[in-house]
């Protein structure tokens, strides 16, 4: 297998006229990227923009029932990863991952107030991040326990948005909105992301062993087969498997979709490494997946500036997919090849606990200063006692 499966650079050949960033916050200062995982994110990025704005269904419908899932799975299997490499320290990679999911909730917000035609998912998403963080330290090498707590996450959500929604009314949105992220929003909820995010943790054991696209093909085979099997079953039943419903069938198929996806973008970065025109080709949607924040972010300023321009008519149209796409995978394909990285993707990375923080040492510190104000002071020319 080619190396560009594991590099920090996953895919890139020359880095002339590149602007340099800090060590500490560059692209894959945390360890090696998989290009797999980037592919599959860059998919995810693309998959949004047809189910936000394709006019037709058809199988860009399909898009209604990956985009989500695929990215609460990518998260999941990249907390995984992330922890599986050395030196992590569990405590700070919380802290870390609280400050970060914060900031997604921020911008979410802001986002949403730009353009309401879309349901914006970085707020759910960033309550998933600090939720999901302290849940990947204790499961990461515990897949058993994590597939089958994903399980009754998948079982008990239904019932917990049945009941959310019953507390708000019939209307999802007019309760409180931390209750719409949680349990009750229309398309988005922290009860069906989360058993997708623990199934892309327990994924995350098995990626080392996809890195050639084989055993990665196969993977993706079986994960895929099982998800058209559980939506037809789903979708028979009386709860049915419609895409964002929640249901304990929409959530299982979208999980073992999202994972065949992702074992599925591992065998097509390993067949593209065979050759540098394999490269080349997948090289825009490696970028949409190493920038995907600053993707995600550009989509939504475009569709607000459309919509200025045509009095808020409605955004499912050819064009308007068409022209958006061209733009965000323009834009962070540019960003990507001169500055490597993205200025939201930055601020994530910037988002984190200072160099030499230690758990506990602001504890420490405080407990220290008031034992020494409350000792009495030592009288004039006194010897003060030898250590």
């Amino acid at each position: 297998m080619s190396t560009d499966q594991t590099s920090r650079r996953s895919g890139r050949h020359r880095s002339g006229g590149r602007v340099s960033v800090p060590s500490r916050i560059a692209p894959g200062a945390g360890g090696p990227r998989l290009a797999g995982l980037d592919v599959a994110r860059g998919l995810a990025v693309l998959s949004m923009l047809v189910a936000h704005l394709s006019p037709v269904g058809g199988v860009l419908g399909l898009s209604e029932y990956l985009a989500a899932p695929l990215f609460a799975v990518v998260l999941g299997a990249a907390m995984g990863i992330a922890l599986a490499r050395t030196g992590t320290d569990p405590v700070r990679f919380v802290a870390d991952n609280a400050l970060r999911g914060v900031l997604l909730v921020v911008l979410g917000l802001l986002l949403q107030a730009v353009y309401g035609q879309v349901d914006v998912a970085l707020p759910v998403l960033g309550v998933l991040v600090v939720v999901l963080a302290p849940l990947a330290v204790g499961l990461r090498r515990l897949p058993v326990l994590t597939l089958g707590l994903a399980a009754g996450a998948a079982v008990l959500g239904p019932v917990l948005t049945e009941r959310a929604r019953d507390a708000v009314g019939a209307d999802p949105g007019a309760g409180p909105r931390l209750l719409d992220w949680l349990a009750a929003g229309a398309s988005h909820r922290l009860v069906s992301f989360l058993p997708m995010a623990l199934g892309g943790l327990a994924l995350a054991l098995l990626l080392p062993r996809l890195l050639a696209w084989r055993p990665a093909a196969g993977v993706a085979g079986v994960l895929l087969a099982a998800s058209g099997v559980v939506h037809a079953l789903g979708a028979a039943s009386v709860d049915g498997a419609a895409p964002s419903s929640g249901t304990t069938a929409e959530v299982v198929a979208g999980t073992f979709l999202a994972g065949g996806v992702v074992a599925a973008s591992f065998a097509i970065a390993d067949l593209a490494a065979v050759g540098r025109w394999g490269v080349r080709a997948l090289d825009p949607v490696l970028s949409l997946g190493r920038l995907a924040l600053t993707a995600y972010t550009v989509q939504v300023l475009v569709l607000a500036l459309v919509s200025l321009v045509r009095d808020g008519a409605d955004d499912d149209t050819w064009p308007v997919l068409l022209l958006t796409t061209a733009i965000v995978v323009g834009s962070v394909w540019t960003l990507d090849r001169t500055w490597g990285t993205g200025p939201l993707e930055l601020l994530v990375r910037l988002a984190r606990l200072p160099d030499g923080w230690r758990p506990g040492a602001a504890v420490s510190g405080a407990l220290s200063a008031a034992r020494q104000r409350r000792e009495p002071p030592a009288p004039p020319g006194s010897t003060p006692p030898e250590a």
